[in-house]
């Protein structure tokens, strides 16, 4: 179903769009994620800001949730999802490009007599609202599902043998198709073990790749452009433009970027640290 915020009902509709009711709002979150078996998390947090309409959910003669629509693909599906926070899941092969999200309230049953204090008067005392009908509505959201976004981050990364670097020390080569990180061998041999050990992956994450990618950042906003064919930068970019970053401004801190990028690892690094004390 297309919803708009231009659409006219001939009931009223709690919408920051409408001036049905003099009060109240129907607000939402939602975070995506992707899990290992390939499916989109859908994480969302509905807000009714209308107690008249909570109760008609609550007595289930209505339902929340949202409309979940990729027009490139024609995926659209109505999702009930109760207010406060609950997880959805859905088939990732289904849904590409541009993906919109719009949480709405829908009635269950037909409604006879309803009625609010917050309804503007020109509905009347009592309004007759039918089965199926759209009775609040939130502003849309959008994202754009690009596999390379969703890709782990370590597998831009790969680790390489070069014996005339520093021991204990790391250089960075970004002319291939990954990102090469250069160690002599005793080196390099412990940071392979780092990354495929659990209880050092999140060390591996603040030492090596976060400065790594601090490293890149820095040299971005210096306008190098050399790597921009690469296809490890099809998937940073990704990732940036899923969080919202724009790492080439030289106003931005090419620290932040990393922590942000790796998900604070510095957070995953403490964890680890307390659990094995």
């Amino acid at each position: 179903m297309k919803i708009n915020e231009r659409m006219r009902y001939p009931h009223p509709v709690l919408s920051e769009f409408s001036s049905d009711y003099s009060a109240g709002e129907m607000s939402a979150e939602f975070l995506q994620q992707q899990t290992e078996d390939n499916q989109l998390k859908i994480i969302s947090e509905i807000t009714i800001g209308n107690d008249d309409l909570s109760s008609l959910i609550s007595s289930q003669k209505a339902a929340s949730g949202y409309f979940l629509v990729s027009r490139r693909t024609y995926f659209n599906h109505l999702q009930e999802a109760p207010p406060g926070k609950s997880e959805k899941f859905f088939d990732l092969s289904q849904l590409h490009g541009l993906v919109t999200i719009r949480p709405i309230v829908w009635t269950l049953k037909s409604l006879d007599d309803f009625s609010s204090p917050l309804i503007d008067a020109e509905f009347g005392e009592k309004i007759s609202i039918g089965k199926g009908s759209i009775i609040a509505m939130g502003p849309e959201f959008r994202f754009s599902i690009d596999p390379r976004k969703f890709k782990p981050f370590e597998t831009i990364f790969k680790l390489a043998i070069d014996d005339n670097v520093e021991p204990g020390m790391i250089e960075v080569d970004t002319d291939d198709d990954k990102i090469t990180i250069l160690a002599e061998s005793a080196t390099h041999t412990a940071l392979d073990s780092m990354r495929n050990l659990p209880a050092t992956r999140s060390v591996m994450l603040s030492a090596v790749y976060m400065p790594v990618i601090a490293d890149i950042v820095s040299r971005m906003q210096q306008e190098d452009k050399s790597f921009e064919a690469r296809r490890w930068f099809q998937v940073f970019s990704a990732k940036c433009d899923d969080l919202g970053i724009q790492p080439e401004d030289p106003s931005v801190s090419p620290l932040r970027v990393a922590q942000m990028l790796l998900k604070a690892p510095l957070k995953q690094t403490t964890k680890a640290m307390e659990a094995a004390s």
